[in-house]
């Protein structure tokens, strides 16, 4: 009898011994599963982040035309991507090296500061030379970027006043602090608002030009049509041609009508 009830205890204590490993090692199971999956939802969650719309070249402005908001699984997301909630913190900024279509924006792609990187926009050869305009010569605010204009220069001659033109065509780049590709990155009151520089892009020469006639006299701006390409000739005004009322060139010159007998 006293051998049975020591195998019975035997057996019972087997028993609990297995039902409590048995326990401990499913609660372990199911810790390591919890862990295991609460890990991949946060290497697969998805992130919003800021990605370019198309192939952006340097110097592209970073508006609401040329970037997206996309989600992208964290695990595969770069640490120096641009989130979402960082986006009014980019606004306007210039990105320094090229991004293609759908790739997140770093901020090791942005140039240091709004405006930087302009000179990506700038024709091979050529110089952006910015200098200051009045209501008047600013065609009373109404010069955009993208217009082409004539530069005419105004300065005393000894005992007389003369204007001549100094450079035509010349591209405007940029009108303050609008240029044509930041007008979405600027607020309202840059885009519309009164300017008191204009940027133009020229060869080193004529910003030369332009440099020496802003200390030596004035400078006016004549807008162009923009598919105006004609050089156009234009002889040098003085006052007293203006009083003598002298033709200009390629004007015809009045006919004298002779004639010859009589009735």
């Amino acid at each position: 009898m006293k051998g049975i009830w020591i195998t019975a205890l035997m057996i019972g204590g087997a028993l609990a011994a297995g039902g409590g490993a048995a326990y401990f090692a499913k609660g372990y199971i199911s810790r390591q599963m919890r862990a295991e999956r609460e890990q991949l939802h946060s290497q697969y969650q998805l992130v919003n982040v800021v990605v370019a719309k198309t192939d952006l070249a340097p110097g592209a402005i970073l508006s609401s035309q040329t970037v997206a908001v996309r989600e992208v699984p964290r695990t595969f997301l770069h640490t120096d991507a641009v989130r979402s909630e960082q986006w009014s913190a980019i606004a306007g900024r210039v990105l320094s090296r090229g991004v293609r279509s759908g790739e997140a924006i770093l901020n090791a792609h942005l140039a240091q500061g709004l405006g930087a990187g302009f000179s990506a926009q700038l024709p091979d050869g050529t110089r952006a030379l910015t200098f200051p305009v009045d209501e008047e010569a600013s065609i009373a605010g109404m010069l955009a970027p993208g217009d082409r204009i004539d530069l005419l220069f105004t300065t005393a001659a000894a005992n007389d006043s003369v204007t001549i033109p100094l450079l035509f065509a010349v591209p405007v780049i940029a009108t303050g602090a609008r240029t044509q590709t930041n007008e979405n990155a600027l607020p309202d009151r840059l885009q519309t608002g009164p300017f008191r520089t204009i940027t133009v892009a020229v060869t080193p020469g004529d910003a030369a030009k332009i440099t020496l006639a802003q200390e030596a006299g004035r400078i006016s701006v004549a807008l162009r049509q923009r598919n105006d390409h004609s050089d156009a000739r234009i002889a040098r005004v003085t006052k007293s041609s203006l009083l003598r009322g002298d033709a200009q060139p390629g004007s015809p010159r009045p006919r004298v009508q002779v004639i010859l007998g009589g009735v």
